[in-house]
């Protein structure tokens, strides 16, 4: 049987791998996701979207991991988010940016349960800013 912190492994590969399908195959019925603002979001056909959309925007996202912590309720894990904001606008050496985060995933069976975000994520969202025309 595989365990909590293999199962995360897995999924970090999967979404390194920027494979939807993946991502999506390896989460529970009931899977949840938080995100680094504490939005939480269910559903397998709305995350299937948003991780595609994701890629899209961020087409170099990678998770970088420093230390896996796995307990008894779930694994932590800590390392670095990266990635490069396009838009329709010309991509700038600026508009790339390596964050420092944490990721909480809890594992049943294989799956994932639950997938929660901790970072600042105010550098990413500033490069969007930017990118933001008001007209």
């Amino acid at each position: 049987m595989e365990t909590q912190r293999e199962t995360v492994a897995k999924f970090i590969e999967r979404i390194n791998a920027h494979d939807v399908g993946g991502i999506v195959a390896l989460m529970t019925e009931d899977y949840r996701f938080v995100n680094s603002s504490g939005d939480s979001f269910q559903g397998h056909h709305f995350m299937r979207e948003e991780w595609a959309k994701h890629f899209d925007r961020y087409p170099d996202f990678r998770i970088h991991v420093n230390a896996i912590i796995a307990g008894e309720e779930g694994v932590a894990v800590f390392g670095e988010a990266e990635g490069t904001y396009t838009s329709d606008d010309p991509v700038e050496e600026d508009d790339h940016w390596r964050i420092p985060a944490a990721f909480y995933g809890i594992a049943s069976a294989g799956k994932i349960a639950h997938w929660q975000v901790y970072a600042d994520s105010s550098v990413v969202f500033e490069i969007i800013k930017e990118h933001t025309h008001e007209g």
